[in-house]
Parts: structure tokens; C-alpha cells; sequence
């Protein structure tokens, strides 16, 4: 009896932790996109200011979080972001306040209607840095979830992953070890180990993805939560943004009680174990050492037929074969910083599509789709053709974001997606001038692009927690989001000129910047 009842609050604990990973989704991503639903409303004649401002600080924090991650507590960055999704809230609401009381005396905003609207700025700025940290944090944080402690809560169930691979390691290590070193082409052992992750892919990765999962609806949660205070309810921008300080309550309340105190509590019980030298949840199951995890992202990376990182794999085996994963410490090794930055650019086959299907799915929804309509010289349907195909798109990414425990897909699928990405921005930049598909059937192709655009996103994350080794992963998964805050930066300014070359073949005014070709 006991057993049972110890079985069942395991799952019940295991539910909550999903739950709780898709619920910090959602809150992580909706103020970020609420500021972009608010951006006419902040800034009507520099949207693009707008737009800056909620990416230049959360691509900064992508950028350096190689470097400064692994010396933060999931706790402490939490805090931070709870902290700043409610400041940014306060700053862009009093920024409005000032706008419209100053606007509403004079008709003219003058110096006292920008300070208003660099207040707003800043807020934004603020929602662009926790959006970011928040992101990268809970994203690293729910590998660890899914690698160590689901483990541990469920060491006879589906969860039992790392007892099946290191049980995998120690029958076919030798062999491995002395075929790479020959540089043999016997893949035996690298075959068991594909042949082990997919069949596990889909219990290792529940956290992974039910976090994207609450980012995918985020994007419709965003929107609607604006149209329904916004327009059916008549509140202003200030009341809006006010409103969603209690959003920053409840994320952080949420990450404390559902995953934090979870954290610690499993660490605590997994002490006894760990200084025995076994698996955190496998008293049966001794712990896997850096060379063996490190020989295991090498077999893998072998599906492009290369094989990657062999110094930063030396570097390992001489200095820290005898090192374990201690799951009470981040899970990193000692790196200098130019090994760090040589580990980020060793990520490449993960993040240029993540790059490129954001490059591409961005500038289809601000440089394509708000240049066309039905007429397209009717801005009234270049609008509503905007706020349509928004939609369809924002549903797609949370169907395909929502899908990484149905299936998995190889390196080679995964860069596949984003080049039928790029493929289909040509087609929507053909169709916008030449008009041979022009009716609202168009939106099928604008769900397609949200599929793809969420496939890339949780399928990256989730090989990059099957791919490396365990004490890599959460700075891997961390530090691969920089790939698609840069996407999104190059889209924005690309976008600009894609719309006006639009605007100019259609005969239509009114372009922010002149077409480059005309």
C-alpha cells in the first residue's frame, strides 16, 4: 500500500511539474508579445523603435549567457525576470499616463510627451531582458527536469533514462572508444545509442516540451488578452499593461512552489547517493562519468557524417575523466571563456535553423503579410490580412510546439524545416507582386509557416538535450537561444525594405524607408 501511495505522489509531482513548465511558458512570452500588440499605441509614428527596444536588451542577455549563467542560481535569474516583467509594466504604464495627460492639455506631446514615451521604451526595453532571461533560464531548466529530476521521481517508469544509457556506455564503451580513435567506420556503438534515445526521445522530454508549449500560446493568449481588455472591455494602454503586473506574481510564485522547492528537495534526498557515487534516482546505477558523455555527443553528432568538437572532447578526457555529474551543482564543467565561446559556435548545427526559420517566419509576418490584401491598396484589408494571417500563424506554433513528445526528427529533418521556411517567404514575396494565389485561402500557408517555425523551435531543444552529454546540456540548451533573437533582429530590418519594394511594385505609398531596386 505504501508503495502505492509513494507511486502516485511521484506522478502527481511529476504532473506538476509539467504543468508548472507550461504555465511559466505561457507568462514568460505574453507580456513580450502584449508589448508588441501595444506597439501603435506606445509609439504610432516609431513602431520600429518599439520593435527595437524588445529585442536589443534580450539578444544582449543571450549573448553573454554563456559567460554568466553557470554563477547565477535558476532562483536568483528567475526572481530577476519576475522582478522586471513587473517594472516594465509599471514604467509603460506611467509612460502612457504622462503621453496622454500631457497630450490631452497642450494637443502637442512635446518634451514632456517623450519623456512619456522613454519611460515606455524602457519598460519595453525591461520585457525584451526577461523575456530573454526567463526563456534561457527556464529552457536549461527544464533539460535538468527531464534529464535528473523525473529520473529520480520515477526510477522504475518511462523516465528511467539515464540507467538505460549508461548501462548502454558500459557495454560498448571500449569498443567505441578504440573504433573513434582509429577513426574506423564500425558504428555499432553509436547505433545503439540512436537506437536507445529514440526509443526514450519522448519521456525525456516533457518539460522541454511543455514549456514551448506555453510559449506557442503565448502568441494567441498575447493578442487576445489585448483585444479583450483593449477593445470589448474599452481600458486603456495604461490599465492594460498595469493589469499584467499580476502576471509577474504568479510566474514567479509558480516557479518557486512547482519546480524550485521540487529542486531542493530532490537534491537533498539524492545526497546519500551522491556521495556513493551513483545515478541521482538509481541507487542501483553508478554515475556517468564526463568521458563517457562526452564520447556519447560525439557518436552523435557522427548523423552528419563529421565529427565535431574533438578538441573541446581531448580537453575532457585528459582533465576531467575522473569528474562526475553532480546534479547539486549546475551541470558544467570548468571552462575558460575562449572554451566557452568555442563550445557556443560548436552548436551550429542546432542554431542556424534556428536562425534561419526565425529569419524567415519574421520576415514573412512583418515585411510579407502587412503588404498584402484584398485589394492590396486598401490599407483597412492590409490590415485585417495582417491581423489574420497573425492568428493563423501564432496557432500553428503552438499545434507544432506542443508536438515534441509525439515525435522526433533527425539532424537532417531539422534542417530541412527551416529551408521549406525560406521557401515558403519566396513564395508569399512572388504571390505579394504577382497575385497568381490572392484570397484568404492564403492563410493555410501562413498555419504552415507557424507549424514550421514551432517544429524547429522544440525539435532544436529537445535533440540538444538527447544530443550532449549531461553535464553540457544546460549550458548548450542556454546558450543556443541567441540563434533566434538574431533571426528575429535581421528580419526586423529586413522587413522594412521587403515591405517598401512590396509597396512600390503594388503602386502603393505610405513605405517607412525607399525600395533598394527602384
Amino acid at each position: 500500500m505504501l508503495a502505492i501511495s509513494d507511486h502516485q505522489l511521484n506522478q502527481a509531482l511529476t504532473t506538476k511539474v509539467i504543468r508548472s513548465f507550461w504555465l511559466i511558458g505561457v507568462l514568460n512570452n505574453a507580456p513580450w508579445v502584449l508589448m508588441l500588440a501595444c506597439a501603435p499605441s506606445i509609439s504610432s509614428g516609431g513602431v520600429a523603435l518599439v520593435f527595437l527596444s524588445n529585442q536589443i536588451p534580450g539578444l544582449i542577455v543571450k549573448i553573454s549567457a554563456p559567460y554568466w549563467f553557470h554563477d547565477v542560481s535558476y532562483k536568483t535569474r528567475m526572481l530577476v525576470a519576475s522582478i522586471s516583467m513587473g517594472l516594465a509594466c509599471i514604467l509603460v504604464g506611467f509612460g502612457g499616463l504622462i503621453r496622454n495627460e500631457i497630450s490631452g492639455v497642450t494637443n502637442d506631446s512635446g518634451k514632456d510627451g517623450l519623456s512619456g514615451i522613454a519611460l515606455e521604451l524602457i519598460g519595453v526595453s525591461f520585457i525584451s531582458f526577461q523575456c530573454s532571461l526567463g526563456e534561457a533560464s527556464a529552457l536549461a531548466l527544464a533539460g535538468k527536469f527531464d534529464s535528473l529530476i523525473l529520473p529520480s521521481l520515477n526510477p522504475s517508469s518511462q523516465y528511467s533514462v539515464l540507467s538505460d544509457l549508461n548501462s548502454t556506455n558500459g557495454c560498448c564503451e571500449e569498443e567505441y572508444k578504440e573504433n573513434y580513435r582509429d577513426g574506423g567506420d564500425d558504428e555499432s556503438y553509436g547505433d545503439v545509442i540512436e537506437d536507445s534515445h529514440q526509443e526514450k526521445v519522448k519521456q525525456m522530454n516533457y518539460c522541454i516540451t511543455a514549456f514551448s508549449s506555453g510559449t506557442g500560446l503565448a502568441g494567441i493568449f498575447g493578442y487576445g488578452y489585448k483585444y479583450l481588455l483593449s477593445e470589448l472591455l474599452g481600458w486603456g494602454l495604461s490599465s492594460v499593461v498595469f493589469s499584467v503586473v499580476l502576471f509577474a506574481v504568479c510566474y514567479y510564485a509558480i516557479f518557486y512552489h512547482g519546480l524550485h522547492e521540487l529542486e531542493e528537495q530532490e537534491l537533498d534526498t539524492s545526497s546519500q547517493a551522491n556521495a556513493e557515487g551513483y545515478v541521482l534516482g538509481h541507487q542501483n546505477t553508478p554515475r556517468i562519468h564526463m568521458l563517457e558523455s562526452s564520447l556519447l555527443a560525439t557518436a552523435r553528432y557522427n548523423e552528419f557524417g563529421e565529427t565535431n568538437n574533438v578538441e573541446m572532447i581531448s580537453r575532457l578526457e585528459k582533465n576531467a575523466s575522473q569528474t562526475i555529474v553532480d546534479p547539486s551543482r549546475p551541470q558544467q564543467p570548468q571552462l575558460t571563456s575562449r572554451e566557452r565561446f568555442n563550445l557556443v559556435l560548436s552548436l551550429w548545427l542546432y542554431t542556424i535553423p534556428l536562425f534561419t526559420v526565425y529569419a524567415a517566419e519574421y520576415m514573412l509576418q512583418a515585411g510579407v503579410w502587412s503588404a498584402i490584401g484584398f485589394p492590396v491598396t486598401s490599407a483597412t484589408a492590409r490590415a485585417q490580412f495582417y491581423h489574420y494571417s497573425n492568428w493563423s500563424y501564432q496557432l500553428g506554433v503552438f499545434v507544432s510546439r506542443s508536438s515534441g513528445n509525439l515525435f522526433s526528427v533527425s539532424l537532417s529533418v531539422l534542417w530541412l524545416m527551416p529551408m521549406l521556411q525560406v521557401g515558403n517567404l519566396v513564395f508569399f514575396l512572388l504571390n505579394s507582386v504577382h497575385h497568381f494565389w490572392y484570397n484568404y485561402s492564403l492563410l493555410l500557408p501562413c498555419f504552415f509557416a507557424g507549424l514550421l517555425g514551432g517544429g524547429v523551435y522544440v525539435q532544436a531543444y529537445s535533440r540538444l538535450n538527447l544530443d550532449f552529454p549531461v553535464d553540457l546540456r544546460e549550458f548548450a540548451i542556454a546558450s543556443a537561444g541567441v540563434a533566434d533573437s538574431l533571426g528575429i533582429l535581421v528580419a526586423d530590418v529586413a522587413s522594412l525594405f521587403i515591405q517598401s519594394c512590396i509597396y512600390d511594385r503594388n503602386g502603393i505609398e505610405g513605405a517607412a524607408v525607399k525600395c533598394l531596386t527602384s
